[in-house]
């Protein structure tokens, strides 16, 4: 089983930009037209329906232009290397955009980035196991608890 992570970002990239993006600065790998690959990693980039669009806007005020998909494979032994390109690949695209959250299994906010302030949800531990997060966030941010709107 996968463990999905999705970051909603507002940005004027399109998906196959930030395929490309993510491909050339992680050394990630094409699974196919849409589609990279990596240690324990396999990411998507679509173009959010105006449904979706719509539910994110109420619940965290923006909305987004892109999802970026991870799927995280658990069992592998270089899961954490997985995490930690997903984690590094939010932040860089976090660097192209607006607004943005990273959602667990599309409800539980691992992060989020509104109107410039970065907040990382003290009560998602697992997603950190393994990572030094002061190598791996650079940006200023706070961690607090960030309960889900979405719940």
């Amino acid at each position: 089983m996968g463990l999905d992570n999705s970051l909603e970002l507002s940005t004027d990239l399109k998906p196959a930009q930030v395929l490309r993006l993510m491909a050339e600065r992680f050394g990630l790998e094409w699974d196919d037209d849409a589609h990279l690959l990596g240690p324990a990693v396999w990411v998507s980039a679509i173009e959010p329906d105006q449904d979706f669009k719509l539910m994110i806007e109420e619940a965290f005020h923006f909305r987004p232009d892109l999802s970026v998909g991870f799927r995280l494979d658990p069992n592998s032994g270089e899961y954490e290397e997985g995490n930690r390109i997903m984690l590094r690949a939010t932040m860089f695209l976090l660097e192209h955009g607006r607004d943005g959250v990273l959602l667990f299994n599309g409800e539980h906010i691992v992060l989020q980035r509104l109107s410039g302030h970065l907040v990382l949800n003290e009560d998602s531990k697992n997603w950190t196991d393994g990572l030094r997060l002061e190598n791996e966030i650079r940006l200023p941010h706070e961690k607090r608890p960030l309960p889900s709107p979405l719940l």
